[in-house]
């Protein structure tokens, strides 16, 4: 009986979407006659142009830049970003979740290719199972997409993770065949091959694997009552491997698809947390995640353009720990949760130049089981819906729109909590005095709505029923000025600064307890944000051009010289204001630093390339109040990276090296997961 709302609610969106079509063909048929044919549309990939508004604050790194630099995972890509806290729960083969202006990993949208990658289980994305080789671009955009034209769901988050993969309209004929090998220290393997093809004209086709093994059994040094020990870390072997087939039909001159097919498992040790004395942990984790996604893109008329995804995700989950002490001495936790993701959207642009609106409608069910006695089967239906629109002036950029959240929790066994709906407003202002993009002033408001996740709620030794949904308000003014000469030989430069206030109400924070697996769920209640972003970019190349950018593997044959530096600068006050009386009133809430920075240098000559990343955190504190014992020290990593291109007979192939903290400094991202000291990989790369 407790589906029959939902079956409800899903016959009703399936309605709206019917109808929003339905409108679409009517704008259609007012504009043309049946005879008339619509105009041949090129439809092309995002990552394929650059972003120039000025709407919101955006940072983003291009393929070009990406391969300038020693990162070989998303996560070190990510931690370049200015406002960026990445939380690494041991380096190697470890977590990675990112989060944004202190509003958590929750609040972060990650855009796989244009369409949201979803985790009702606990709400935070694991970079680590993205891999970079295929990646184009990265951008991070705070607020939501300055673009009007996106699915409800990416308007529901405090930030956008935009990560696209090489655009596939330029595949050759003959097809490309990539393969690559990376070793380095702690047994590190990790091989990679990768082929595309456009097989015919109305048909491209991309495959990709990828498989890592890590012994990860890396040095640390554990400070005990003033002494030092080195140790290695145990129990961290991790194996991973991941699939993705891509397909795209051009199904009229007008209409695309896009199907994705993505599979990752993975099957590793938790270490856990680093204690004096502590015994060594026999604690497993295996991972499975698959997702298969359609995304229909159609230019219905010039005035009315629509997008249609559909995604069905499947994740399972086993924790296993034969040392429990629980009565049989062994714990076994099985998790399996699925998704059904709809979601359509218009973008209408009329006769008015710069004037644009948009509607669009999201659903999605999401269903989680487990294997142990007494679990409650959660069962939640979300729908988003938004109305958004925009208009572009050459002195000035206004975007506004309003965002329906509702969500409905059900649960087999016991009560099901109430359901919660949300009206979430958003207003954006840029001011561009020059007449374009170059110089402008920026502002935006949002109020946004964060549910309890599954973990958060209904997880054993873990969820927290009490929990009450996190809301939160962002008040961000910037300005950025962007100098990009005609001539690429030329000096360009990228500079954003961001000043920002975020209001949170019953925050809810995750932090881990004995591993990573069982963590403790609270609402701290009111927490305050005051920061200050600051990003740089800059680029100088010159003597001329050797060889064609395009075919190549990196960068470095394309110019004679490239310098090429950025770097980033985050100020953050993220102070607990829930109660004056409370020990932790006023203090700095965990692990955010106040103070944090990137920078970055590279410097491409021909056929050989030199980069160097610093990353720096200043002090925080692993709990919320702010005592000498919870201090955690601030700390440097440095990392270098050496590479060089060359050519055999057709094969275009490139060797590299990348040393990372390569001072060897002893730090933790969080508290008892050591990183590693010193370390290095070395890899290489084909293409035919």
């Amino acid at each position: 009986m407790y589906l029959k709302n939902e079956i409800r609610f899903f016959w009703n969106g399936l309605l709206f979407l019917c109808l929003v079509g339905m409108q679409g063909e009517l704008c259609a048929q007012g504009r043309f006659d049946s005879v008339q044919k619509l105009k041949e549309v090129q439809i092309t990939s995002s990552s394929s142009k650059k972003n120039i508004s000025t709407l919101l604050p955006r940072q983003e790194f291009g393929s070009t830049e990406l391969q300038r630099m020693s990162s070989r995972q998303l996560s070190d890509v990510v931690k370049l970003f200015a406002g960026v806290n990445v939380k690494d729960y041991g380096g190697v083969g470890g977590m990675k979740t990112v989060s944004v202006r202190s509003l958590g990993a929750a609040h972060t949208a990650v855009s796989y290719d244009g369409v949201l990658l979803s985790d009702a289980q606990n709400g935070q994305i694991d970079l680590g199972k993205i891999s970079l080789e295929k990646i184009q671009s990265v951008a991070l955009t705070n607020g939501q997409s300055a673009s009007i034209f996106e699915s409800a769901r990416s308007f529901a988050s405090a930030a956008l993770l935009n990560i696209e993969t090489r655009s596939m309209e330029d595949m050759d004929t003959a097809g490309i065949f990539k393969v690559g090998f990376t070793a380095g220290s702690f047994s590190l393997l990790s091989p990679s091959l990768s082929y595309e093809k456009k097989i015919t004209k109305l048909l491209w086709v991309g495959l990709h694997a990828r498989y890592d093994y890590v012994y990860g059994n890396y040095p640390f040094i554990l400070n005990f009552g003033g002494s030092e020990e080195k140790l290695k870390r145990q129990n961290t072997q991790v194996q991973s491997g991941n699939l993705e087939a891509n397909l795209k039909f051009l199904l009229s001159p007008s209409q695309v698809l896009d199907m994705k097919l993505y599979y990752y498992g993975s099957e590793r040790g938790l270490p856990g947390a680093v204690i004096y004395y502590s015994p060594t942990s026999k604690q497993r984790l295996s991972d499975q995640n698959f997702f298969m996604q359609f995304k229909h893109h159609w230019q219905i008329s010039p005035c009315f353009v629509q997008k249609n995804f559909l995604k069905y995700n499947f994740s399972y989950n086993r924790f296993l720990d034969p040392q429990s002490l629980n009565a049989t001495s062994v714990q076994d936790d099985r998790y399996r949760q699925q998704e059904i993701y709809l979601s359509t959207v218009t973008l209408f642009s009329p006769k008015v130049k710069g004037l644009s609106f948009s509607a669009s409608l999201d659903l999605a069910f999401n269903f989680l089981d487990a294997n142990w006695k007494d679990f409650v089967y959660p069962m939640r239906s979300s729908l988003w819906f938004n109305v958004a629109g925009k208009y572009k002036h050459p002195y000035f950029e206004l975007m506004s729109n309003g965002l329906l959240s509702a969500f409905f929790d059900r649960v087999r066994f016991g009560s099901s909590p109430k359901d919660k709906i949300k009206f979430s407003p958003f207003v954006s202002l840029a001011i561009t005095p020059l007449g374009n993009n170059s110089l402008a002033f920026r502002f935006f408001y949002k109020d946004i709505f964060r549910m309890p996740t599954f973990n958060d709620l209904y997880y054993s030794r873990m969820g927290n029923v009490s929990l009450l949904p996190e809301k939160a308000q962002q008040v961000d003014a910037g300005i950025s000025y962007v100098y990009r000469p005609l001539r690429a030989t030329l000096f360009s430069m990228e500079v954003n600064a961001d000043f920002y206030r975020n209001w949170v109400k019953d925050k809810i924070v995750a932090y881990p307890t004995r591993n990573l697996f069982i963590w403790s769920m609270m609402n701290v209640g009111k927490v305050e944000v005051t920061g200050i972003d600051v990003a740089l970019k800059i680029g100088l190349a010159f003597g001329g051009k050797s060889l064609s950018s395009r075919h190549l593997i990196s960068p470095s044959l394309a110019s004679r010289f490239r310098i090429d530096a950025w770097g980033s600068y985050t100020f953050q006050r993220s102070l607990d204001k829930t109660n004056v009386k409370d020990a932790t009133y006023n203090h700095q809430i965990a692990y955010t630093p106040v103070h944090s920075s990137t920078a970055g240098i590279s410097l491409s000559m021909p056929y050989v390339s030199i980069s160097y990343q610093l990353t720096y955190s200043g002090e925080r504190y692993a709990l919320n109040e702010n005592i000498p014992e919870n201090l955690m020290k601030p700390y440097f990593d440095h990392s270098l990276s050496l590479k060089t291109d060359f050519k055999i007979y057709k094969v275009l192939c490139e060797i590299g090296v990348d040393f990372l903290n390569i001072t060897g400094a002893q730090y933790e991202i969080v508290r008892y997961y050591p990183m590693p000291l010193f370390n290095y990989r070395a890899y290489i790369r084909c293409k035919f």
